[in-house]
């Protein structure tokens, strides 16, 4: 059969998932391979499936959410790590500097009023400990929402307040993980939550979700219309084209310069949704893909090499689980492994009596940040010390310097004090402080 002739075909298949337009403007001769991997892990949705350094890793969710199975693609097998703190379920966790972050998520199960998560959370892989970061400010606290990086900077998008039970907004914040700021932003055109974002060069795409527990109940109404966010103008727009298929809960991801909008759920009863729709930000349309093996929604999707993975997620609208990792294109994941990086200080520091020190610390011997939980003055003598930087809940990228200015307040000499910093949840380092 022609090209133009599968085209034709496809282009009339596509109109029958929902019944609605499907603007269909090429085929893909790429397809879905079914991984048929160890399935020793939890069947879950509402979860989180991200990368981190060469292995993949799947929590939260609906089923033992707290339980971490680790994915080594090289062996094909799967291992667990430390439990996470809390119940974590509707949220988009996403990997930088070598932590996986949680941000934006509910911390219970108790639908349909979950109630939101108050702090970030990091997950170290190389050290398998979990770091309570810090609190979320109390009027932006929301689970089912979309997460991004761009130019290390965090950006959470939408989410509901209270579950499934009406709360759905439209919030747009902004966090800085070295300078520990939560800013808020413009809000987006539309109030959705079960969804992922993306992004694709200097603009984040918001596709497909709903308004959880309005008018509509649970599972309507949908969100058709396509919020975008240009980073360099700082401002919001709206597609021409909107998603062809609304749906909640689909696996997103950003693909050959494309969006891609996999499975997910609709407001009737039934089986979850199979086919993938990909956005091109070139031609402005949206192209039918090769579905996917299994139907799923409410789990995650990860670009590794030139493959995109997914695995997980509920078979039918509403709750169910499921293992079943497959595979777009090409099965050939690419990842370094992580290695903790370490704070590297002097163990005595000289001050001179009533004067400011600059102390710089290393953060070296490893490809992984460090994140610092506090940074405080102990011993008997510590109130003739004073930290002049705020550097607590912050991060420290690999190679990087960690700058801490520190005065002594006396006019003593031989005043000692503890600079005592903690960092990346319970690792400590102590310099100690002499007046001369």
């Amino acid at each position: 059969m022609s090209h133009a002739g599968l085209k034709s075909i496809l282009n009339v298949l596509c109109l029958f998932p929902t019944l609605l337009f499907c603007q269909v403007t090429e085929t893909s001769v790429n397809q879905w391979i079914d991984k048929n991997e160890d399935e020793n892990y939890t069947a879950r949705h509402e979860c989180s499936f991200v990368q981190a350094g060469d292995r993949f890793i799947m929590f939260g969710g609906r089923e033992s959410a707290q339980k971490l199975d680790i994915y080594n693609y090289k062996t094909n097998t799967w291992s667990t790590g430390s439990d996470a703190p809390k119940e974590f379920n509707h949220f988009q966790a996403t990997f930088f500097k070598g932590f996986v972050w949680v941000i934006g998520s509910f911390k219970t199960n108790n639908f349909p009023k979950e109630i939101p998560e108050e702090n970030i959370w990091l997950y170290h892989p190389p050290t398998d400990k979990w770091i309570k970061g810090p609190e979320i400010p109390t009027n932006r606290r929301r689970g089912g929402a979309g997460l991004v990086v761009y130019q290390d900077k965090f950006y959470l998008l939408g989410g509901n307040t209270v579950g499934h039970d009406g709360g759905y907004v439209n919030w747009f914040d902004s966090y800085d993980p070295k300078t520990n700021t939560w800013t808020i932003l413009e809000n987006a055109s539309q109030a959705r939550d079960h969804f992922h974002a993306a992004v694709i060069g200097h603009t984040l795409y918001a596709a497909s979700g709903r308004q959880s527990g309005g008018k509509g109940g649970v599972f309507a109404p949908l969100i058709s219309i396509v919020d975008t966010y240009n980073f360099k103008t700082q401002t919001w727009s709206t597609l021409e084209k909107e998603l062809p298929t609304p749906r909640a809960a689909p696996g997103v991801v950003t693909f050959n310069n494309e969006l891609f909008v996999m499975g997910g759920e609709g407001e009737i009863q039934g089986p979850a949704y199979k086919l993938t729709e990909a956005y091109s930000p070139v031609s402005q349309r949206w192209s039918r893909k090769a579905d996917m093996h299994y139907p799923r929604h409410g789990t995650q999707a990860i670009l590794s090499g030139n493959g995109v993975y997914i695995a997980g997620g509920s078979p039918n609208r509403g709750g169910g689980r499921q293992w079943n990792m497959e595979v777009y294109n090409e099965d050939a994941p690419e990842g370094v492994a992580l290695i903790a990086s370490n704070l590297i200080a002097p163990t005595e520091i000289s001050m001179i009596n009533g004067k400011t020190k600059i102390i710089e610390i290393e953060n070296t011997g490893g490809n992984t940040g460090s994140f610092i939980n506090t940074i405080k003055l102990t011993g008997p003598e510590n109130d003739r010390f004073q930290i002049k930087s705020e550097v607590g809940l912050t991060l420290v990228d690999a190679d990087e310097q960690l700058k801490i200015e520190v005065k002594h307040l006396g006019n003593r000499k031989g005043e000692k004090a503890n600079l005592h910093i903690i960092y990346n949840g319970d690792i400590e380092k102590i310099i100690r402080l002499i007046s001369l």
